[in-house]
């Protein structure tokens, strides 16, 4: 189980293309800083929810005004992030 960490722009989407067909079902998508813009983009968003276990940093998501209303997406803060973190066998940073 992997906890895969997107940091980057979405529409700068090379570690969007290269993180997605990697993901297993059992592993984790969690959105920061930039990356949290791509809630906001239909193409991105629709991928985004027919993933299993997706999250966003609430901080970034209201730092940037970035509206999660999906049930499947859960926004989570620093502490869920450091829990979420121990759960994964690994996390790894794109």
């Amino acid at each position: 189980m992997i906890l895969h960490k997107l940091c980057s722009s979405p529409f700068n989407q090379l570690a969007l293309q290269h993180c997605l067909p990697r993901m297993h079902a059992t592993d984790g998508l969690l959105l920061t800083q930039d990356a949290v813009y791509g809630v906001m983009d239909p193409s991105i968003y629709s991928k985004l929810l027919e993933l299993d276990s997706v999250y966003v940093l609430k901080e970034d998501a209201v730092a940037r005004g970035v509206l999660v209303t999906s049930k499947q997406i859960q926004l989570i803060n620093y502490a869920e992030f450091v829990e979420l973190s121990l759960e994964y066998d690994k996390v790894m940073s794109w």
